[in-house]
């Protein structure tokens, strides 16, 4: 899909809300933000040096009882589009170090419908979705920009429907009053491997399925506790023994806990197959403190471990057995539509390489909401 067809379908998006609104104004919801980041390699890593890189996100959803279609319906769309080098080539650490770094495209990354059943105690959606919107996610994480604190690498390592390629899946929500399951089954290749760019929708032999399970138990607090687990059957290439496997799984735990209404902690904790991945072990925690100097801002430190298993040791002598990285984050609201960020971190033994210094980086960001 080009890019000028995804242009106009921002804009046509943007018209037919704006002509309905006096209609049906609470059947269509818009939103769109720019983050603009720098990230610059301070000292260590591969080379010293800045990369700049920008993130587009437009969405558009649809209630389909608000807008006199039928009832218990919302349709969504996202467009997003993203330019820019990969910083992590500079601090060489293998877990990334911006959630933003990506392959430069405009595209289509989420287009479903879901269907409410049982009061909305009950959910099925079908289409184009990201499994980190819904599974391995902590609200408490939410500020940090390395991408470990999104979702764990030992599970995006393998290459799931998540930012910034999706693909097509059937997902199921169950919720009670304080406990939740979820239920999804995505094609296990997301969009065209030798074409990043643009939306594609492909159903290869080969490409498998990735199913995930989530239950999670919640409070009055915001307080949550979850467990995982996933199944990747695509063909893929091994990366511990390079033979072509078929069968990949994982497991991971995470919970969050607000202390006050201030304060706020978050743990992660993973594992995947050591014979079929590179990390078999992940561990994250942070601690964040909300309106910490003015109303909306946010300060905090997390850290991210990851571990290499065994096998892939055993086949990469040279390598060392674990990358840890430290993120030191401010965010602050400037005016109305306009936010600011400042990230210092602090990656040891990046990518496990033992040619490698420690690397320290600075990253800013910029947030427009329109």
């Amino acid at each position: 899909m080009n890019k000028s067809l995804l242009l106009a379908i921002i804009l046509g998006c943007a018209v037919f809300a704006h002509a309905e609104e006096d209609v049906a104004p609470a059947a269509y919801a818009i939103a769109g933000a720019l983050t603009l980041e720098s990230v610059t390699n301070l000292d260590g890593g591969v080379k010293e040096g800045t990369r700049e890189l920008a993130n587009l996100d437009v969405t558009l959803a649809i209630d389909t009882e608000q807008a006199n279609w039928w009832n218990n319906g919302e349709w969504f769309i996202y467009v997003l589009g993203d330019t820019g080098k990969d910083p992590a080539e500079y601090t060489g650490d293998v877990q990334g170090i911006s959630n933003i770094a990506t392959d430069e495209s405009l595209k289509i990354y989420e287009f479903w419908y879901q269907h409410n059943f049982a009061d909305g105690g009950v959910k099925v959606l079908f289409g184009l979705h990201d499994y980190n919107s819904t599974f391995y996610s902590l609200d408490a994480a939410g500020l940090y920009n390395h991408p470990s604190f999104g979702i764990g690498p030992d599970t995006s390592q393998v290459g799931p429907s998540i930012f910034s390629t999706t693909s097509t899946a059937l997902h199921f929500t169950f919720q009670g009053e304080h406990q939740y399951l979820l239920a999804a089954v995505y094609d296990g290749i997301p969009g065209d491997p030798d074409n990043p760019r643009g939306t594609h929708i492909q159903f290869n032999n080969g490409d498998g399925l990735f199913s995930a399970v989530e239950w999670g138990w919640t409070n009055d607090a915001n307080d949550k506790v979850a467990i995982g687990a996933w199944q990747q059957t695509a063909e893929v290439e091994n990366p511990v023994d390079g033979n072509i496997n078929d069968d990949n799984t994982g497991v991971y735990v995470i919970a969050e806990k607000n202390i006050n209404d201030v304060a706020g902690v978050f743990l992660q904790l993973g594992r995947a197959d050591d014979l079929y991945n590179q990390l078999e072990y992940y561990a994250g925690t942070g601690i964040t403190f909300n309106n910490f100097r003015v109303d909306g801002d946010g300060f905090g430190l997390a850290v991210a471990h990851a571990r290499n298993g065994d096998p892939y040791l055993a086949n990469n002598e040279d390598s060392e057995r674990a990358e840890t990285a430290w993120e030191l984050s401010y965010f602050s609201p400037i005016i109305d539509h306009l936010s600011a960020q400042a990230s210092l971190y602090y990656i040891q033994n990046p990518s496990m390489d033992k040619t490698l210094d420690d690397a320290v980086a600075l990253g800013a960001r910029i947030y427009i909401e329109f």
